[in-house]
Parts: C-alpha cells; sequence; structure tokens
C-alpha cells in the first residue's frame, strides 16, 4: 500500500476517521498560533512581516505621538531611502551626549543626503531646507528651534529633529560628534506606519 508518510507512518495505514483527527488537531493548533501572534506585539508574526512594535517612553515627539503610544514601524533594510518627513526608529549612535548608544529612540527626518538644513532665517522662526520654509504643523510652541544651525547633510546621512523642540536631544545637540549631528542612514532602523495613542 502506498500513501504520504506523516510522522514516520504511511497515511494510507490510518482509518479516514484517524487522518480527520489529525487534520483537526492540526487545524486547531494553527487557529490558535494566529489568534494568539498579534497580542504578543513583537512575536513571531510581527518578525515575519518586518515589523516592529514599540512603546514610546517620552514626550519628544509631542503633540504627533504622545508619550506612552503604541507604535507600529516597518523594519528598513539596506536598501532604505530616506524621505524628509519620515518619522524613524534609530540607533544611537555611540558618540552622541545624553542618549545611551544602541538604545531606540524616535524623531522625525527633516533633512535627507544633499539638503541644506538651517534654522532661522524666517521672520515666522521656521526651518529652511534648501533654502525654502519648512510647514511643520505639528511644532505648536515657540521657534522651530531653539539652536541656530546651518548644515549641508552629507551622503548616506539624515538630519533627524523631534516634534517636541523643548524637550529633544536630537541632531541639534549632537553638532560636535561624527557626522555633524547626522545620523547614519544604517542606523535607521525602522520607518513608523501607525500608532495608537494612550
Amino acid at each position: 500500500m502506498t500513501g504520504l508518510v506523516c510522522h514516520g507512518r504511511l497515511s494510507g495505514d490510518r482509518s479516514p476517521v484517524d487522518n480527520a483527527l489529525v487534520i483537526r488537531q492540526r487545524l486547531t493548533v494553527l487557529s490558535l498560533l494566529l489568534f494568539l501572534a498579534p497580542a504578543a506585539g513583537c512575536g513571531p508574526v510581527d518578525k515575519a512581516l518586518g515589523r516592529l512594535t514599540l512603546t514610546l517612553s517620552s514626550e519628544s515627539m509631542e503633540p504627533t505621538i504622545k508619550k506612552g503610544a503604541r507604535v507600529s514601524a516597518r523594519r528598513t533594510d539596506d536598501d532604505y531611502v530616506p524621505r524628509r518627513g519620515d518619522i524613524v526608529v534609530y540607533r544611537a549612535p555611540d558618540d552622541w551626549s545624553q542618549l545611551t548608544p544602541g538604545n531606540t529612540y524616535i524623531s522625525r527626518a527633516i533633512g535627507v543626503p544633499g539638503d541644506r538644513v538651517a534654522c532661522c532665517d524666517d521672520p515666522k522662526a521656521r526651518l529652511q531646507v534648501n533654502g525654502a520654509p519648512l510647514d511643520e504643523p505639528f511644532v505648536t510652541r515657540g521657534p522651530a528651534s531653539d539652536r541656530w544651525f546651518d548644515v549641508k547633510v552629507p551622503q548616506d546621512r539624515i538630519w533627524i529633529m523631534s516634534d517636541n523642540r523643548r524637550v529633544s536631544l536630537d541632531s541639534r545637540y549632537q553638532m560636535d560628534k561624527a557626522g555633524g549631528g547626522t545620523i547614519g542612514r544604517k542606523d535607521v532602523i525602522a520607518v513608523v506606519e501607525d500608532w495608537e495613542q494612550p
């Protein structure tokens, strides 16, 4: 008698009732896994789909993303091309002060490779990117920055600033470090796509 091999036995050796029972058990286990995986957050399904789920632990992205919000992000790879406005999850460079090297943080990409980013020659105290004022409706208090700067973003690097400029230790506070305050494109591990406010 011939048949498919299942766990070292020929499926033809089982009765139709036994085969139905095995199929039902496997479907039950599969259903349970599919039901429980999303509740796990960073479980096997998230990893398989290239997703990262985390909780924001500071006020640095307020008012856009509040402290305690659950953030969902798409993992990046070596082909990631930064875009102005991307909200990125990145690993802090080793030499950045007041941040723990290797820990992950969230900020917004303001300048991409080749951009000139400056603050704040505009009468409304807005950032300038390549000579044009940047519209940032999420910056709700004060000027776009309390620090004046004028930088050219090097190749494969990104100038980042968080939305709550009063509390964020972003590129502006790291200008004396390697990269002139920028992070490497490869420091970006994910791009935020969605969040749920607390």
